[in-house]
């Protein structure tokens, strides 16, 4: 996988996973998002505009599963 493949946009947690991830479940999903939120480095990935909605930059999740990909190699 590419990181040109991913465009720098946000989507629904639903188009995420079926245009880029589709191998993901949503509840992996949920679980990183709990953990974007916890690290500096990458919560500003997440967007919620409302209470009801929230968007994920699809180049930015990306990037945050190479970190964790490296952070096992470790």
């Amino acid at each position: 996988m590419d990181i040109n493949n991913f465009p720098d946009k946000l989507f629904t947690k639903k188009q995420l996973l079926e245009k880029f991830f589709p191998a993901i479940h949503k509840s992996t999903l949920e679980r990183y998002m709990r953990d974007i939120n916890k690290n500096d480095d990458f919560k500003e990935i997440i967007s919620r505009p409302t209470s009801q909605m929230t968007l994920i930059n699809a180049k930015g999740f990306f990037l945050y599963l190479k970190y964790k990909e490296s952070q096992l190699h470790k």
